[in-house]
């Protein structure tokens, strides 16, 4: 008899990399109304790398963080994984500052104002955002403007960790 692990709410295995599934899961959720100015989810490069960063202004990119996996049960039948991702947003434009303001407070409503949001499709029991925090670049409006209000082209960072919790129990193959 062969044991393997399963996804205590799907029943089977995780059908995909959990980074992948958040991005695809903002994607999907991307055109709920939260109130914040955001561009169409065309516009923007959902993905768990940056690429060459051409041909989009703005990305939502969800990186690998450490994963932790506590044993639940005696003779370990039952697993509780938490996984950290950290989802970085990248802007350029003329307005870029505010666009991406908007967009890390679209992602925070997205997931914060629903936690269950990715239970039947990927198994998650809970999904929590941290907040944002600015990553910074070498165009300071100082430098770009000399002190003059930012009208420039710019190029906005930011990053915030997102926790992802769900159970795996061991079944019989």
């Amino acid at each position: 008899m062969t044991n393997k692990l399963v996804n205590a709410r799907l029943n089977a295995v995780m059908p995909t990399d959990p980074a992948v599934a958040l991005w695809t899961w903002l994607k999907s959720v991307w055109g709920t109304t939260t109130g914040y100015t955001v561009p169409a989810s065309t516009a923007i490069k959902f993905d768990t790398k940056f690429g060459e960063q051409k041909g989009f202004l703005n990305f939502v990119i969800v990186e690998n963080m450490p994963t932790i996996v506590k044993p639940m049960t005696l003779g370990g039948a039952r697993y509780s994984n938490e996984e950290v991702k950290r989802i970085q947003i990248i802007s350029t434009g003329t307005s870029a500052k505010n666009t991406k303001w908007n967009m890390e407070r679209h992602i925070d409503s997205l997931i914060n104002g629903n936690p269950t949001g990715m239970q039947t499709t990927y198994g998650m029991n809970e999904i929590q955002c941290g907040t944002f925090s600015e990553i910074g670049t070498g165009e300071t409006e100082q430098k770009i403007t000399a002190l003059q209000p930012n009208r420039a082209f710019q190029r906005v960072r930011s990053f915030a960790e997102v926790t992802l919790k769900y159970d795996q129990v061991a079944t019989s193959a």
